[in-house]
């Protein structure tokens, strides 16, 4: 009898990310390209939510919105004396949205778009998404991001996911980008289907090596591949 092990000797290739900056003139024509990689990019709530998932509804858990109000899933209330804001799920999560998410212009936060967001400071990984959102760049364009795949599922193969999102500066004034994040609507799940409004969660954070100069009248073009091995 022969057993088969060539899965368990391959290389084992970590899920990383990497990251697509296109700065484009008004003209058109490609100003700047800035790449990079991100082998850890991923938030603790995201990392909490992903638990939670597998727990659910057995075992209470919580996480950060990216205003850093904790949302207790799996539980009706926030515990007796919680002093900080706090909410309450009592229903198992659905799954996080990007595109196309229901309810979002009713959304409490500054911006109303999930997607790609960017910052004016950089992120620091052992806080919450919160610690930044003051930082948050608001008074630019934002499109609606878009999502492509690249899925084989084939033992030993690549699969890719990309978010991709258009901005550009309308401002007049030079903006600093120091950082950006992949944050997505996550939506209670009630005996009548979804609720009405999302809560904004985080998913992953990038600090660019060095801040961004972004011109008035400049498009950005963002793209975050997330790659998969199988």
């Amino acid at each position: 009898m022969s057993v088969d092990v060539s899965r368990d000797r391959r290389p084992r290739i970590p899920i990383t990310t990497t990251y697509k900056i296109i700065l484009t003139g008004p003209d058109g024509k490609v100003l700047k390209v800035i790449e990079g990689e991100n082998e850890d990019p991923f938030t603790l709530s995201f990392v909490r939510l992903f638990y939670g998932s597998l727990i659910a509804p057995a075992q209470s858990t919580n996480i950060y919105d990216v205003a850093g109000t904790q949302l207790f899933l799996f539980t009706p209330a926030p515990p007796p004396g919680y002093p900080y804001p706090a909410v309450g799920i009592p229903y198992p999560a659905a799954a996080l949205c990007l595109v196309n998410c229901p309810g979002t212009p009713n959304a409490p936060y500054t911006l109303k778009l999930p997607g790609i967001w960017l910052f004016s400071s950089p992120f620091v990984y052992d806080s919450t998404a919160s610690n930044i959102y003051s930082s948050l760049i608001t008074s630019v364009i934002y499109s609606p991001p878009l999502v492509s795949q690249n899925i084989s599922g084939g033992i030993g193969s690549t699969n890719t996911i990309t978010v991709s999102q258009n901005f550009i500066n309308n401002t007049g004034s030079t903006i600093t980008v120091a950082s950006f994040a992949v944050v997505a609507a996550f939506y209670p799940v009630t005996s009548s289907g979804l609720s009405g409004t999302p809560y904004f969660v985080d998913i992953a954070y990038y600090n660019l090596p060095t801040p961004l100069t972004w011109s008035p009248g400049i498009a950005l073009n963002v793209q975050v591949s997330f790659v998969v091995p199988t």
